[in-house]
């Protein structure tokens, strides 16, 4: 979601749809995020300088998802996903550094299928970036580690929703040329069933799902 800052993914939103055929549904299918490419999810996303409010639309292929990001004034972020039976796993490159990225490899998921959704059920998923800046090597080696703490009631603009609540613990270890760059950041999440992600809790800045237009 906006407000990415160095590698941070905002992760994030699989059912039939009338509008797509089952044929690109089907390999998303796990009722924790809609596949749903006539919806337009809303957030409002708020740090220290204020609230920002932006859009999300997804459209779908016979392997997986789209999800972009319209930001007024910012040309559009899309974020890919490929699907693997109702697994969702994140196949666009963050930044590095300003770096143009010229190989991606990914291990894991970025969402479970949904049986696996319990308290207490963790899973990783790592990218692995290689790419150059000005001519000098870089790479980056992104793990995230989460963890499902509970299924709870959250009231945000959009309503009040019954939602997974998910830690999140980022660690990037990245490079231009020689010169290292490390941050690890931690976050908390709420997706609710059906709906998707409505919550990201981070250290300085909240993103709230503000609308959902079916």
């Amino acid at each position: 979601m906006p407000r990415r800052s160095l590698l941070s993914l905002a992760l994030m939103a699989c059912t039939g749809s009338s509008l797509a055929g089952p044929s690109l549904a089907s390999p998303c299918e796990n009722n924790v995020k809609p596949m749903q490419p006539g919806w337009t999810w809303t957030y409002r996303d708020t740090d220290k300088n204020g609230p920002v409010l932006y859009e999300m639309h997804r459209t779908l292929d016979k392997a997986g998802y789209t999800d972009t990001y319209t930001t007024p004034g910012k040309p559009p972020a899309p974020q890919s996903y490929r699907c693997e039976g109702g697994a969702h796993i994140n196949i666009t490159a963050p930044s590095v550094a300003g770096a143009q990225i010229t190989r991606l490899t990914v291990q894991g998921v970025s969402y479970p299928a949904l049986p696996s959704w319990r308290p207490g059920f963790a899973w990783t998923y790592i990218m692995n970036l290689e790419g150059k800046k000005s001519g000098l090597g870089a790479g980056a080696v992104m793990t995230l580690k989460y963890r499902i703490l509970s299924r709870e009631k959250v009231s945000v603009p959009a309503g009040t929703f019954d939602a997974w609540k998910v830690a999140l613990d980022g660690d990037v270890d990245a490079h231009v040329s020689i010169v290292p760059i490390r941050r690890k950041f931690t976050e908390t999440q709420w997706i609710a069933q059906d709906v998707g992600l409505i919550k990201i809790q981070r250290e300085a800045s909240v993103s709230e799902l503000s609308a959902l237009k079916k």
